[in-house]
C-alpha cells in the first residue's frame, strides 16, 4: 500500500488502460471511495498552451448535468502531470459487450437509445460537443449506460497532440470531420447514428478496413443497416444524413425515442427504471476482476445470467412510450451534490464583503477583521457528511511582510445554521496553520483543534483541497476530521451539546490589517460512506 502513487491527492491502485492521451487507474479518493484518474502524457502536460486549453475544457466538462453521463468530479495539474477525475463506473463497456454477447434488439436497444440521447442532451447543454462518441465511450453501468470522455477528444485536436492521431475514431466520425471542417453538435447525432447501428446488428455502419477506405464510405457511401430494428432503424437513418443540417439535434432524438418532449430527469428516470442489471454492491477496495471505469483502455464484464447479458426490460418498448408522458416529476435530488455556483449560492455585498459567482467558480472578498461564511443550496445528509472543496487565496493581508497572508484563513464549515450563525468551522490558514472551531449564535467559538502548523502550501495563489468530516452524532458526539490535500493533518470530537446535521458551505476571513479575497473552484457535499 505504501508504494501506492499518489496524483493530486487521488492514490492510484490499479492501471485499467492506456490510451492516446496517457494511462486511466483506478483510485481512492481522499475520504475512501473509487473514481477513475486520467493521467494525460507527460510531454503534453508540460506545454502551456496545452495547460491553458486544458483548464478551459474541464471548466466546461464539470457543468454537463449527470444525465448518463460519468461525472467529471475533479481535475489538476500536479508536477509535470495533468489528470482528470471521473466517477467510477462498474460495468463493460458497449463494444466489448456486443463482441462477447451480440447485439441488442427491441426494448433493450432503445434503452440504450434513449440513455446515449439524454447524454448527449446533457454534454450538449453545457456547450459541449463530445467528438468522439464510440461504442468504447459508452460503458454499461447497473443502471444503464453512461457516455464517458465528453471533451477530451477537443483537447486532442490541439497543435501538440497532432502527432498521436487522436482526432476521433474513423468508424464513427462524421463527414464534416473527415473534410476538416468545423465539428458541431451534429457530429454527435451523427456518431450516436453510428454507435445504435453498431449496438443493433454488431457491425459499424460504414463496415470495416483500412482508416482511409472506412473514411471514405462515410463520406461517399451509404450506411449499412440491414438488420437493425425496423423500430428504430427510421430515426438512425436520418441521424447519419450526410448533410448536418438534416439531422435532428440530441433533443430531438430524446423526444422522438420517448414518443414527447420529456426533461433530461425524466428521461434519465425512465433508462434506470428499465435497465435491469443486477446491482453488485460496490466493494470497499477494487476487486481483482476486470472492470472498466470512466477512462480510455480497459474491458470487463458485467453480470450475466444463463449465458446471457441480463438487459431485458421490465416492460419493454413499451414502457419508454409511456414513461415519456408519465415520468414528469423530477428525480429526487441525489448524492454528491456539487455546486454550480451560480445557481442558488447568495451574491452580494455586506458589511463583511462581497460574495459572487466567478466563471466557473465562486469567490469571497472579506472586509479586514470580518468573516464571511456562505451556505450552500443544499443541506446536509442526515447523519454523517463529508465536505470537499477546492480553494485558493487570491489575495490577502501580511502580518510579516513574507507574502503568505498570516491572518487570512478559509475553508468549509458543516453541521451549521445560517439563521443562528451555529456551526464547525474548518480553517487553513495563509500560513498553513489548521484548526477546526465550533461556532455558536453571537460568540467568537470555541476552537477544538489547533491552531497547528500543517506544513502545506496555503500561501497566496496555491489551490488548497480541502476535505471535512462531520460524523455521526448518535453516540453523544461528532467525530471532527479535516484533510488538506489527500493528508489528514487534525482530528477532534465535540460531546458539548453536538450539532447535528443542517447546512454546509464556504467561508474566509480576513485579519485587520487588509482584506482578503479567495476562490472556491469547487465544493461537493455527500454522506460519509
Amino acid at each position: 500500500m505504501n508504494g501506492d502513487r499518489v496524483i493530486g491527492g487521488y492514490t492510484l491502485r490499479r492501471l485499467l488502460g492506456r490510451g492516446g492521451m496517457g494511462e486511466v487507474h483506478l483510485a481512492v479518493t481522499p475520504t475512501g471511495g473509487l473514481a477513475a484518474v486520467k493521467l494525460i502524457a507527460p510531454e503534453l502536460a508540460r506545454d502551456p498552451a496545452f495547460r491553458r486549453r486544458f483548464e478551459r475544457e474541464v471548466a466546461a466538462a464539470r457543468r454537463v448535468a449527470r444525465f448518463c453521463t460519468a461525472a467529471v468530479l475533479d481535475a489538476g495539474i500536479d508536477g509535470d502531470v495533468a489528470y482528470l477525475v471521473t466517477e467510477y463506473v462498474k460495468g463493460p463497456d458497449l463494444a466489448q459487450a456486443v463482441r462477447d454477447q451480440g447485439p441488442l434488439s427491441g426494448g433493450n436497444l432503445e434503452a440504450l437509445a434513449v440513455g446515449i440521447a439524454t447524454a448527449l442532451s446533457a454534454i450538449h447543454g453545457a456547450g459541449v460537443v463530445h467528438r468522439d462518441l464510440k461504442p468504447a465511450n459508452v460503458l454499461l453501468s447497473p443502471l444503464g449506460p453512461r457516455v464517458i470522455d465528453f471533451g477530451i477528444a477537443q483537447l486532442a485536436e490541439h497543435r501538440s497532440l497532432a502527432s498521436h492521431g487522436v482526432l476521433g475514431t474513423p468508424a464513427y466520425m462524421a463527414p464534416e470531420q473527415v473534410r476538416g471542417e468545423v465539428v458541431t453538435e451534429a457530429a454527435d447525432v451523427f456518431a450516436w447514428g453510428g454507435v445504435i447501428a453498431f449496438a443493433g446488428t454488431g457491425r459499424a455502419p460504414f463496415g470495416s478496413g483500412a482508416p482511409g477506405e472506412v473514411l471514405y464510405r462515410i463520406a461517399q457511401g451509404e450506411p449499412w443497416l440491414d438488420g437493425l430494428d425496423e423500430g428504430i432503424r427510421g430515426i438512425v437513418a436520418r441521424a447519419l444524413s450526410k448533410d448536418p443540417r438534416r439531422r435532428p439535434t440530441s433533443q430531438e432524438l430524446l423526444a422522438e425515442l420517448v414518443g414527447g418532449s420529456p426533461r433530461l430527469s425524466a428521461a434519465s428516470e425512465v433508462v434506470e427504471r428499465t435497465w435491469t442489471v443486477p446491482r453488485m454492491p460496490a466493494p470497499a477496495m477494487p476487486p481483482g476482476g476486470p472492470v472498466r471505469a470512466a477512462g480510455d483502455g480497459g474491458s470487463g464484464k458485467a453480470a450475466r445470467k444463463g449465458g446471457r447479458w441480463r438487459w431485458v426490460l421490465g416492460g419493454g418498448a413499451g414502457a419508454l412510450a409511456i414513461a415519456g408522458f408519465a415520468v414528469s416529476r423530477l428525480v429526487a435530488p441525489g448524492w454528491p451534490y456539487e455546486a454550480a455556483f451560480g445557481d442558488g449560492w447568495a451574491a452580494g455585498t455586506s458589511a463583511g464583503g462581497e460574495a459572487r459567482a466567478a466563471g466557473t467558480g465562486y469567490e469571497l472578498s472579506v472586509n479586514p477583521g470580518w468573516r464571511l461564511w456562505k451556505s450552500a443550496p443544499r443541506r446536509e445528509p442526515d447523519g454523517a457528511s463529508v465536505i470537499s472543496a477546492r480553494a485558493t487565496l487570491a489575495g490577502a493581508d501580511d502580518d510579516n511582510g513574507d507574502g503568505d497572508g498570516d491572518a487570512s484563513a478559509y475553508g468549509v464549515w458543516c453541521h451549521g445554521s445560517s439563521s443562528s450563525g451555529a456551526r464547525y468551522d474548518f480553517l487553513v490558514s495563509g500560513s498553513g496553520l489548521v484548526s477546526i472551531v465550533k461556532r455558536g449564535a453571537g460568540t467568537d467559538g470555541a476552537t477544538l483543534y489547533g491552531p497547528t502548523q500543517a506544513a502545506v502550501n496555503a500561501s497566496a495563489h496555491a489551490a488548497v483541497r480541502i476535505v471535512a468530516e462531520c460524523g455521526e452524532n448518535g453516540t453523544g458526539k461528532v467525530a471532527l476530521r479535516l484533510w488538506l490535500d489527500d493528508r489528514l493533518v487534525a482530528e477532534t470530537a465535540d460531546a458539548d451539546a453536538p450539532y447535528g446535521a443542517g447546512e454546509a458551505g464556504v467561508i474566509a476571513t480576513a485579519g485587520a490589517g487588509a482584506p482578503a479575497r479567495v476562490r472556491f473552484d469547487s465544493f461537493v457535499l455527500r454522506p460519509k460512506a
